[in-house]
């Protein structure tokens, strides 16, 4: 199979910023056994409160470790990938959410604090214990052959976030019914398999943020059928971003180090 889309001066940005974000994970904490990780769960929490996925599609290790994996699988042997079809892949989406279920009764019954430590609530119990390490095959070695398969299927915080972006719809994407022509080609680069043709607005089903549909190569100049909304007012995605880095930069350094919660 293709990729989704080919590289413009946006996504070569983006994936500069996920690159960040997977090494400092990948080679401080499986190379290094430094365990830490520039990440607080209070930031990542707020910024999806404001600035809907942006986190998935940019700042989280996990998702860009399983999407840099897929480049390299698309690289190496395209003719192997290939995405789960329907309804397979509908049912399968919903095991997130079980999962997700599962860590709230983890949290609750045995008092795990979500926003301390990450290994400490992946060593709670069994369940937690297994699930992070399934994890690390999930998004190192099946996105080599399936694409978003983590993000898709087994990230509970990813469930967690569209229930959130469901209800908090603050940032979002909208398409102008009365301009967009139907030619789907947004919906060919979602990395989600979201069919963006098919939705009004979208906020919560899977999207990452990673703003593909809305890169200048998608949907055509003169149509401008998709656009990114915050306030119920149009903006540009480009310069959004470049916010939301910078935003989400300082508020993680300064809870890290300077607040250290």
């Amino acid at each position: 199979m293709k990729l989704y889309k080919k590289d413009t001066s946006f996504t070569l940005t983006r994936d500069a910023v996920r690159l960040f974000f997977a090494l400092n994970f990948y080679l401080l904490a499986k190379t290094l056994g430094i365990e830490f990780e520039f990440e607080s769960e209070y930031v990542v929490l707020g910024s999806i409160l404001i600035f809907g996925p942006l986190f998935c599609g940019w700042f989280c290790p996990f998702g860009a470790s399983s999407y840099f994996m897929t480049r390299i699988g698309n690289f190496l042997f395209p003719k192997l990938q290939f995405t789960i079809p329907q309804p397979f892949d509908g049912w399968l989406r919903n095991v997130k959410y079980l999962m997700l279920v599962g860590f709230l009764y983890l949290f609750i019954s045995q008092g795990v604090n979500y926003f301390a430590e990450h290994m400490d609530m992946y060593k709670a119990n069994a369940f937690s214990w297994n699930y992070i390490q399934l994890k690390h095959w999930a998004v190192l070695f099946i996105p080599l052959f399936i694409p978003g398969f983590f993000c898709k299927y087994m990230c509970f915080q990813k469930a967690g976030y569209n229930i959130v972006n469901r209800l908090f719809t603050i940032t979002r994407i909208k398409r102008n019914a009365d301009t967009c022509t139907g030619c789907k080609k947004c919906d060919r680069v979602c990395p989600m398999e979201i069919k963006l043709s098919k939705h009004d607005v979208v906020s919560g089903e899977d999207c990452l943020g990673c703003y593909n549909c809305l890169d200048r190569d998608t949907c055509p100049e003169k149509i401008r059928a998709l656009s990114l909304v915050m306030f119920g007012r149009e903006i540009n995605h480009v310069y959004f971003s470049i916010a939301a880095i910078s935003l989400y930069l300082v508020a993680t350094y300064l809870v890290l180090f300077v607040l250290k919660w």
